[in-house]
């Protein structure tokens, strides 16, 4: 039994019973994380790709929500879920290791439904001088944290 729901300028079909996804991340170990999570929220059929090239074939049949991350090898999973809203699909999240607040405003700004920052790379673009120690937003933060 589908429902619809009622979004601005859209309707979207909600199915309580099976929801779906598709997750498309190169790392296998993060694809296998938030897989596992999808499931634990009660998402049963998941696809899982680690590329565009992958993931594009399967565009044309739309599931409740897409999971790519913004740098995949073949180009940007912002592209990637661009391509599925046009195709019918409801929801889109991005995943980065990169906590640029420009990027998940543009995200946001594009039609993605939420960004996490997975943090599973660090330093994505910053600088370093050799033998220094990397130091991204998330680490910085732990050193503001009073011992113990």
């Amino acid at each position: 039994m589908s429902v619809l729901l009622e979004q601005p300028a859209s309707l979207v079909a909600y199915r309580p019973n099976k929801p779906t996804a598709m997750v498309v991340v190169a790392d296998p170990r993060v694809r296998s994380t938030v897989t596992r999570h999808l499931w634990a929220l009660g998402v049963r059929d998941v696809i899982e790709a680690s590329s565009i090239a992958e993931a594009r074939p399967r565009i044309g049949n739309p599931r409740d929500i897409c999971v790519a991350d913004v740098h995949l090898p073949d180009g940007s999973g912002l592209t990637l879920l661009s391509e599925t809203r046009a195709a019918g699909w409801p929801n889109g999240l991005a995943l980065s290791a990169a906590d640029d607040i420009g990027a998940v405003r543009n995200a946001l700004a594009g039609g993605v439904k939420g960004y996490v920052v997975t943090g599973t790379r660090t330093n994505v673009g910053l600088p370093t001088r050799p033998g220094a120690a990397p130091i991204g937003a998330a680490a910085a933060r732990l050193h503001r944290r009073p011992p113990g």
